[in-house]
């Protein structure tokens, strides 16, 4: 029963993310979702109370996802330039390719929700993010590729510059070069030798 009740939450959750990303938060309805789960109101409910619900387990799970396949490449992957890579090129796909991102649906829920007590969400999902960078960061250190002496100050520059370029993605648009030349940048800046000053 257990399992059963599990896989239904997990396919609501799939099917919904599917939805926010074709439509985005504001145009998304129960009705919206219910139809994309093949499920009954009744159903739906037995899980999940409202879309903003819905949404903030969707955006929760999808960080805790990303982090895990951060952790599990990392394990698999002996050449720490590669994990770099990828992980840059992900971003990079989804800053180019927003109609594929749930990037438009966490802006249209902050500015939904920027007021009362969810706005501790937003926060939750930058920590999420820094935290994968981190765990990027202290694989490199412990395969001998990061000599940075203060890799929370790094993770933190990176997660700026990521935030910025998700901002300019949503207004005026970035070039595949503006995101290469900004990847580029910060991967010499991983694999600089002679470390960071730990001043403030």
């Amino acid at each position: 029963m257990f399992t059963k009740s599990k896989e239904k939450r997990e396919l609501i959750l799939t099917k919904a993310k599917d939805v926010f990303v074709r439509k985005g938060f504001n145009r998304t309805t129960m009705k919206d979702i219910i139809e994309e789960c093949g499920i009954s109101r009744g159903g739906i409910y037995l899980y999940f109370s409202s879309i903003d619900e819905i949404f903030i387990e969707v955006i929760n799970r999808h960080n805790q996802l990303t982090l895990e396949k951060t952790k599990n490449e990392a394990q698999e992957n002996d050449n720490f330039e590669i994990i770099i890579d990828n992980y840059f090129r992900m971003q990079k796909e989804r800053l180019l390719h927003m109609e594929n991102s749930l990037l438009l649906s966490v802006f249209e829920f902050f500015i939904a929700h920027k007021d009362d007590p969810d706005k501790d969400f937003f926060s939750g999902t930058t920590h999420s993010l820094e935290k994968t960078i981190i765990e990027i960061l202290n694989y490199g250190i412990t395969a001998g590729y990061v000599t940075h002496n203060n890799i929370h100050i790094l993770a933190s520059n990176i997660l700026y510059c990521i935030k910025g370029l998700e901002t300019q993605a949503m207004t005026y648009g970035v070039t595949e070069e503006q995101l290469e030349k900004q990847f580029g940048f910060y991967k010499k800046l991983i694999l600089y030798k002679e470390g960071i000053s730990d001043e403030k």
